[in-house]
């Protein structure tokens, strides 16, 4: 099922934590609803612009899989409203960048251990900019979007 121009549902569906555990990957038509602005508002624009590929890493996380892998209990994934991604032959610190200058409508934008890039939509978005990183081993959340070398 195409979700827009460049992106389909089942790209929002792969998780091998859910195929080890026989989880059920089937989305509600609520979810499918988001995960179609999601592509809309944000990924597509973000496509068209870059004009370069996009890979889906964690799209769509019933309840079940998101407490398996330990995400947050309020997790924008689990009713379609965020995914994580990268985007081919960029890094996640310009990703991040690119999506701000393009002041798309995104609810939170976080730049995840230098690894890759969490946008997520809401009905009135914050536009709240974040950094995930590793401190002391305990994972911390630095205000704006910076370098990984930035917070050493």
């Amino acid at each position: 099922m195409k979700l827009s121009k460049n992106f389909t549902l089942e790209e929002f569906l792969v998780s091998q934590t859910a195929e080890r555990h026989g989880i059920d990957m089937t989305p509600p038509p609520d979810v499918v609803e988001q995960l179609e602005r999601l592509c809309v508002e944000i990924l597509q624009p973000l496509r068209d612009y870059v004009y370069r590929s996009i890979h889906i890493s964690s799209g769509y996380r019933p309840p079940e899989l998101n407490k398996k892998i330990g995400g947050s209990k309020t997790s924008a994934h689990m009713d379609g409203r965020a995914a994580d991604l990268k985007v081919v032959r960029q890094t996640p610190f310009q990703t991040c960048t690119t999506i701000q200058q393009m002041k798309l409508p995104y609810d939170q934008l976080i730049h995840e251990f230098g690894r890759w890039v969490h946008v997520g939509i809401a009905d009135s978005p914050r536009c709240q900019d974040l950094t995930a990183c590793r401190i002391e081993g305990k994972v911390k959340y630095v205000i704006g979007i910076q370098t990984m070398e930035a917070l050493v």
